[in-house]
């Protein structure tokens, strides 16, 4: 046996199960969390309030620079279309939140939004919908020891339920 090979060989094993470890997800502590769960509230309402007022300057607290020009690129679509777009953010729930080395952090959501769509010219009401549920994934970076949001995904849309409307027989 070649005793440097072997040498060789297990200080490569032991140099990935190190790097390994410290590439693993965890769960954030409470504090931590609650700093990150803090920023996914203010984002959301951020976001909404973008939406309806077709102005990104709320979310500027919340997201990063890149984050914002998304946004905005999304409400010149909905411009150039000529709609505007009512949001509320009716609630939301964390379904699962980690952090990755320290500085990242993933959070993914399941968040229930009321839409109203008008004519950006005659403030006519084209549609609505109410208690829309979107999947999502929000993306987050500690920067300069805050965290912020860093991209926003939607995974899915499920069409709200159907109102179910019961007959009193008299």
């Amino acid at each position: 046996m070649n005793c440097p090979r072997h040498m060789a060989a297990i200080g490569m094993v032991v140099v990935m199960a190190l790097v390994a470890t410290g590439c693993e997800n965890s769960a954030p502590d409470p504090a931590e969390r609650a700093a990150i769960e803090k920023v996914v509230d203010g984002y959301l309402g951020a976001l909404a309030e973008a939406y309806s007022n077709f102005d990104v300057a709320p979310l500027e607290e919340w997201a990063s620079p890149n984050e914002v020009v998304r946004v905005r690129n999304l409400l010149k679509g909905l411009a150039q279309t000529g709609d505007r777009v009512d949001s509320t953010e009716r609630t939301h729930h964390v379904e699962h939140l980690e952090v990755f080395r320290e500085i990242n952090a993933t959070v993914r959501l399941v968040e229930v939004w009321d839409v109203v769509r008008y004519d950006a010219f005659t403030g006519v009401e084209k549609g609505r919908t109410e208690d829309s549920i979107q999947n999502t994934l929000l993306q987050l970076r500690l920067v300069d020891g805050r965290w912020i949001v860093i991209g926003r995904t939607v995974m899915n849309t499920e069409a709200p339920l159907p109102e179910v409307v019961v007959e009193e027989n008299g």
